[in-house]
């Protein structure tokens, strides 16, 4: 840590009279001292998107630093480093740098020399789970060797906390059991949503333009292994449009969140009459 030297002198003279100088102050430089600091761009992210991070390494010292390495614990396997995100600048100036994923971290080296008063600066991107809800803290550890007469290896540390803001993220998929039919038959239509996002999608509406030769016979979901019938008072159809749920029904459909066993899934399953 730096110090301050200050310093002031004092004259007297005729005996009693007394006189104090200016103060000058002198400030004391470590010899082999960095310092470090880590900020998110964003301070709440959502879920499956990419945090932003911006790592500033100071040569507090009064030697060159050589060999410098920022090692970031990727919150202990929260995150996910997004290849080739990595920018490097000294003292706002692009220079050469690489980033290489190891057991759990990513380490960013550069080759380039840290003057006294330089600073270095890392931007890089790391994903977050979809699953994820909790806060990721994740902590950066810089290394690097001061030149004098005798190398000295130093280190420095900081953290930085991310919050993460649940959202629902549905798409939908339609088959049907049948590739040809003939009048007379009967048509399977199952419609499945899949929630890959960490939070529920709530009030879930749902609407098909079923073809015109069909007649829908029964309607039915399945959030929990269990088939439950949708009976007639909870979905309408106007012309060949089917929405579930109707306008006056009570029934509330809703698609779970992903776990760390998959997505999220709820189904609908419509079968009728081919005229």
């Amino acid at each position: 840590m730096a110090t301050n030297l200050p310093n002031r002198a004092q004259l007297t003279y005729d005996g009693s009279a007394v006189v104090l100088s200016n103060q000058t102050n002198t400030t004391l430089v470590d010899t082999n001292t960095m310092e470090i600091t880590k900020k998110a761009v964003d301070m709440s992210i959502v879920a499956g998107t990419d945090a932003v991070y911006v790592v500033r390494l100071e040569n507090t010292g009064a030697n060159n630093l050589t060999g410098i390495s920022i090692t970031d614990n990727l919150g202990m396997g929260a995150l996910t480093y997004s290849d080739g995100t990595a920018q490097f600048f000294i003292n706002g100036s692009s220079v050469t740098g690489t980033a290489a994923v190891n057991m759990g971290n990513v380490v960013f080296t550069t080759t380039e020399t840290l003057e006294p008063g330089e600073n270095l600066i890392v931007v890089y991107s790391a994903s977050t789970g979809a699953n994820q809800t909790e806060p990721i803290t994740n902590t950066v550890t810089a290394n690097a060797t001061a030149a004098s007469t005798v190398p000295a290896a130093i280190t420095a540390t900081a953290e930085e906390t991310i919050t993460i803001t649940a959202v629902a993220n549905v798409s939908i998929f339609k088959s049907a059991d049948k590739d040809t039919v003939t009048s007379g038959d009967t048509l399977t239509y199952t419609f499945t949503l899949m929630n890959t996002g960490s939070a529920d999608a709530e009030n879930v509406k749902f609407t098909d333009v079923l073809p015109p030769e069909f007649t829908v016979q029964t309607v039915s979901y399945n959030a929990d292994g269990q088939d439950t019938p949708i009976t007639s008072a909870d979905y309408s159809i106007q012309g060949n449009t089917l929405t579930i749920p109707s306008e006056t029904g009570t029934l509330t459909l809703t698609v779970p969140a992903a776990t760390t066993d998959g997505p999220g899934i709820l189904t609908i399953t419509v079968t009728g009459m081919i005229a």
